[in-house]
C-alpha cells in the first residue's frame, strides 16, 4: 500500500533499520521508497506511488506527506505573500512551512484528502492527522518512549517489539459490519485514527483532537427549491474542482447506473467529453444494473467500458483482495469495484472518479425510509399505544403469517436506534451462546457490541433521528467500509480514486438541508433528486437502488470451485480451532445457506470464510515467526 510510515522516540537516534522494515511491509511492487535522514527523533518514510506523497525537511520541521490536495495553488498564493518563493515547491514542502506560520491549525487550510505526520524538532512535538472524512487513513501505536504510525497496519505489525495480540472486541464488530471501525484495530495494541483528527505526541503525552465536524444544524427559512439549487451548484463545483488537474484521456468514472455515480458522470460530461465510464454486468439479473449504467451512458454519450463477472473472477481476485487487506475485511462489493479498476487500468485511465458519499450525505439508502416506518409508531401518544394497540396486538399469533404482523412491527419498532437498523444482523438477532464460545462471549461481552455504533449515533448536536444515522454512516459504512473497499481496490489495480461528492463544502451544505427535505416522507434523497431532475435520466433518477453489489452468495453456493473452497476452509479443523464459534455453528449455517435465503447467509459464510483466509494469511505467519525468534 501506498502511504507513510513513521517512528518517533524522542530524546532518542533511531535506527534507520527499523523504518527499512516499516517500508518493506508498507509497499506494493512498483512503489518508490524514500525515507527521511535519521538525524533526529523522528524518522518518516515513504511508499511513493503518486508525486504527492512525499517527505521533506524544512528547517526544523520533519514531514511525511500523503496528500491529494486541491488547493494547492492557494497555499502557495499564501505562501508567497509571506515572502517565500513556493511557486516550484512540492507539496510536503508546502505544509511544513504553513505549519512553521501557523502551527497545528494549518489543517484547516487544506481542502483534499491527505495523511501527514510532522514532527517539530524545536518543540518536541509530533503531529498525525488524517482528512476530514477519512479518505485517507492512519494506524498508530504507543510502545514504552516510542510512537509507531503508518497507512498499513503491516508496517507497525513489523518493528513492534513485544506480539500484538488480537482483539476479541474487533472480531465482534468486524462480524457485525464487515469490516472494524475505528478506533478500533485486529490488533489491541493498535488504533486507527478518527476522520477529522489530529494526534500530538508531546512531553510524554498523547492527546487527539477534533479540527473537524459536520455539524447538523437545521434551518427552515429555505424552500427546497432553494435548497436543490445551492445542492446542484455544489455539486458541479466539487466535480470541476476534482479534475483540474486531470486530463481527459487518463480520466474516468466508476458508473454502477445509481443516481449518485450517474451525477458525477452528468458533472465530469461539462468539462471531459466524452467521459470515460466503467461497469461490471452480471449474469444474475437481480444484481445487474447494466440497462441503467446504459442509459446513462447514451444519454452523455460517454466512452463506456463493461465487464461481465462471474464466479470465476471473484476466485481469481480473492488472493491479491486477501493478500492486500492485514485486517479482516468482507465486503463482498470489494470484487466488484476491484475488476472496475482493472478494466479502467486496462483502458489507460489512472485517475477514477467514484460516486461514494451521496448515499450517507442525502439519505440515499432504503434502510432509512424502511426506519422510518418503525420511527413513526412512536409518534402516537403513549396511551394509545400502550393502553390499546399494544394489548389488542398481543392476543394475536406471534408467528403466524400475516396475523403475526403486528407484533412483529411493534416488536421492531420498540428497539431503539441504532440497534433497530442493524436488527436484521444475524449476529445482534440471535442469542450469542447459540453461536460463540463462553471463552470469546467473556472477552467481548454482547452489551458493548454497539457502543461504537451508539457514539456515533449520539455525538455532536444532531435533532432529528434521521440525521443520527446519517451520521453513523458517514462515520463506519463509508469512512471505515466503502472508502476503504474502493481505494484499495484501485490501488491493487494501479488506479487512484477521487471522491468528488466528499468534497467537504459539499458535504457541510449536506449536514445544513433540513431532514424533512432530505427524506420527505418515504421518498429518500428528495432534495439530491430535485437538484438533479433536470439532468439525469428519469428512469436513473427514480431506479430502485442496486450499487455495485456482487452475488457473492449464490457464487459460493452454486458455482463448484467457490463451494468446494468455502466447505474446505470452513469444515477444517483447523479453522474450527480458533476458539470463536460453537462447534456447528459453521455446519447450521452452511445448511442455511443451502436450504434458505442463498443471499443472505451466503454474506455470513463470506465473513467467516475471510476471516479465516485473514488468519492464514496474516496472523499465522505473524505468529509464526514471532515463535522462531
Amino acid at each position: 500500500m501506498s502511504g507513510i510510515c513513521g517512528i518517533c522516540t524522542p530524546g532518542r537516534a533511531i535506527d534507520s533499520r527499523l523504518l527499512g522494515s516499516m517500508l518493506e511491509a508498507l509497499a506494493l511492487p512498483g512503489d518508490l521508497l524514500r525515507g527521511s535522514p535519521a538525524e533526529s527523533s523522528a524518522a518518516f518514510g515513504t511508499a511513493q506511488r503518486w508525486d504527492f506523497q512525499e517527505v521533506a525537511t524544512v528547517d526544523w520541521v520533519y514531514i511525511a506527506v500523503d496528500a491529494d490536495l486541491y488547493n494547492l495553488p492557494e497555499l502557495k498564493s499564501i505562501l508567497t505573500q509571506h515572502g517565500f518563493a513556493a511557486n516550484g515547491w512540492t507539496v510536503a514542502k508546502c505544509l511544513a512551512q504553513m505549519y512553521i506560520l501557523k502551527g497545528a491549525n494549518f489543517l484547516e487550510n487544506l481542502h483534499g484528502v491527505f495523511s501527514l505526520a510532522l514532527w517539530d524538532e524545536k518543540v518536541q512535538r509530533l503531529i498525525l492527522a488524517i482528512d476530514r472524512l477519512g479518505v485517507k487513513g492512519l494506524y498508530w501505536t504507543r510502545e514504552g518512549d516510542r510512537l509507531l504510525f503508518a497507512s498499513r497496519l503491516g508496517a507497525i505489525r513489523a518493528v513492534h517489539e513485544t506480539p500484538l495480540e488480537l482483539s476479541a472486541s474487533a472480531l465482534s464488530q468486524f462480524l457485525i459490519f464487515s469490516i472494524i471501525p475505528h478506533p478500533l484495530t485486529i490488533y489491541r495494541e493498535v488504533e486507527k485514527l478518527a476522520p477529522g483528527t489530529r494526534l500530538l505526541f508531546e512531553n510524554g503525552m498523547v492527546k487527539q483532537e477534533r479540527y473537524w465536524s459536520l455539524n447538523y444544524v437545521e434551518p427552515v427559512d429555505r424552500s427546497v427549491s432553494s435548497w436543490a439549487s445551492r445542492l446542484q451548484e455544489q455539486m458541479r463545483a466539487s466535480v470541476h474542482l476534482h479534475l483540474q488537474d486531470a486530463t481527459p484521456e487518463k480520466t474516468g468514472a466508476y458508473l454502477s447506473g445509481g443516481t449518485d455515480s450517474s451525477s458525477v458522470v452528468a458533472f465530469v460530461n461539462e468539462r471531459f467529453s466524452p467521459v470515460n465510464t466503467f461497469s461490471m454486468v452480471f449474469s444474475e439479473a437481480t444484481y445487474s444494473e447494466a440497462s441503467f449504467a446504459r442509459t446513462t451512458a447514451n444519454h452523455f454519450h460517454t466512452h463506456h467500458h463493461e465487464r461481465l463477472l462471474g464466479p470465476d473472477d471473484a476466485l481469481e481476485a480473492l488472493t491479491r483482495i486477501t493478500d492486500y487487506y492485514d485486517e479482516p475485511f468482507a465486503n463482498s462489493s470489494a470484487f466488484g469495484a476491484y475488476y472496475c479498476a482493472v478494466l479502467a487500468r486496462e483502458s489507460g485511465v489512472d485517475l477514477l472518479l467514484a460516486g461514494d458519499g451521496g448515499d450517507e450525505l442525502f439519505a440515499g439508502n432504503s434502510r432509512y425510509a424502511e426506519d422510518k416506518k418503525f420511527a413513526l409508531y412512536h409518534a402516537l401518544p403513549s396511551w394509545i399505544r400502550k393502553g390499546m394497540i399494544e394489548p389488542t396486538a398481543g392476543l394475536l399469533p406471534a408467528e403466524d403469517g400475516w396475523l403475526s404482523l403486528p407484533r412483529k412491527y411493534i416488536r421492531r419498532a420498540s428497539i431503539p436506534n441504532p440497534r433497530r437498523i442493524f436488527s436484521y444482523n444475524l449476529f445482534l438477532s440471535t442469542e450469542p451462546s447459540e453461536i460463540f464460545e463462553q471463552g470469546f462471549l467473556a472477552q467481548t461481552p454482547p452489551e458493548t457490541w454497539l457502543d461504537i455504533a451508539n457514539e456515533h449515533f449520539r455525538a455532536g448536536q444532531v435533532r432529528s433521528e434521521l440525521n443520527r444515522l446519517l451520521h453513523l454512516d458517514v462515520k463506519i459504512t463509508l469512512a471505515d467500509n466503502d472508502l476503504r473497499k474502493v481505494s484499495g481496490t484501485a490501488e491493487i489495480a494501479g488506479v487512484r480514486v477521487r471522491y468528488p461528492l466528499l468534497d467537504y463544502p459539499l458535504a457541510e451544505l449536506s449536514a445544513q438541508i433540513p431532514s424533512s427535505l432530505k427524506m420527505k416522507g418515504f421518498q429518500k434523497r428528495y432534495t439530491f433528486k430535485r437538484a438533479m431532475q433536470n439532468i439525469l435520466p428519469h428512469e436513473v433518477l427514480y431506479k430502485k437502488k442496486h450499487g455495485f453489489g456482487v452475488p457473492l452468495g449464490l457464487w459460493l453456493l452454486k458455482n463448484r470451485n467457490l463451494n468446494e473452497l468455502m466447505n474446505d476452509i470452513l469444515g477444517d479443523s483447523q479453522t474450527k480451532r480458533r476458539g470463536y464459534f460453537r462447534a456447528g455453528f459453521y455446519d447450521s449455517l452452511l445448511r442455511n445457506h443451502r436450504e434458505g435465503h442463498a443471499g443472505f447467509y451466503g454474506e455470513i459464510l463470506w465473513y467467516l470464510l475471510s476471516l479465516e483466509l485473514w488468519h492464514r494469511k496474516h496472523f499465522d505467519a505473524y505468529v509464526g515467526a514471532q515463535s522462531a525468534r
